[in-house]
Order: C-alpha cells, then sequence, then structure tokens
C-alpha cells in the first residue's frame, strides 16, 4: 500500500475531527472518502473503491458541504482554529485504535494463512 496515501487519509481525519470551521471540516472529510477510496483502488476492490468515489465524495460530502454553507448565518463569529476539548479527543481515539488493534491482532481470523488472490475486476 502507498504510504502517502494512507498519510494523506489520516491528515484528513485527523483534520476533519480537530477544525473548528465545519466547511473545513467537510472538506476535510471529503478527502478521508477520497484517500479511502484510494487505498481500495490499491487493494484491488476496483468496485468498493469507484462506489467509495461515487456515493461518498461525490454525493454525501457534497450534500453536507451544501448543507452547512446554506444553513449558516451570515454574521462572521471569531473562532480558535482548534477545539479546546482536542486533547479529550485524541486520548479516546488512541485508546480505541488501541483496543481495536489488540483485537484484530489476538484474532483467530490474523492467525490463518491467506486465501488465494483471484483475479476479479470490475469488467
Amino acid at each position: 500500500m502507498n504510504e502517502p496515501t494512507m498519510i494523506t487519509t489520516i491528515a484528513g481525519a485527523v483534520a476533519a475531527m480537530s477544525l473548528r470551521n465545519l466547511v473545513h471540516c467537510a472538506l476535510a472529510l471529503a478527502l478521508t472518502f477520497a484517500g479511502l477510496a484510494a487505498i481500495y483502488l490499491q487493494l484491488g476492490a476496483q468496485f468498493v473503491g469507484f462506489a467509495q468515489i461515487l456515493v461518498y465524495v461525490g454525493a454525501v460530502a457534497i450534500l453536507i458541504v451544501f448543507a452547512i454553507m446554506l444553513t449558516r448565518s451570515s454574521e462572521p463569529t471569531e473562532q480558535s482554529v482548534f477545539s479546546t476539548s482536542w486533547l479529550w479527543g485524541f486520548l479516546v481515539a488512541v485508546v480505541v485504535f488501541g483496543v481495536l488493534a489488540w483485537t484484530i491482532v489476538k484474532s483467530a481470523a490474523s492467525q490463518r494463512e491467506p486465501a488465494s488472490v483471484a483475479e476479479a475486476t470490475v469488467k
């Protein structure tokens, strides 16, 4: 798997969680969805990758951006760039990631030999 793709996806997810401006959060979420689609395509899951692009990047993320832009008031508000509770969110995310990683590593499914890869394409 391509490391810049993973770094971009993770950076987009972190930005979507930590930025205070809703439009910036929605655009970072769209970047995360696009990164996930690129990861799916690199793993050989063409259908899932293209469905991710069409459904999430093309529809859901754009719908969120339009909903935010149409429902916002026109008066400017002064906000800091990052939320004040970002440390708690980061700690919870690290704990959840640790529990999930430990569960996956200790799972019986991760101990088995991988099956032979069948050549499947979108065709």
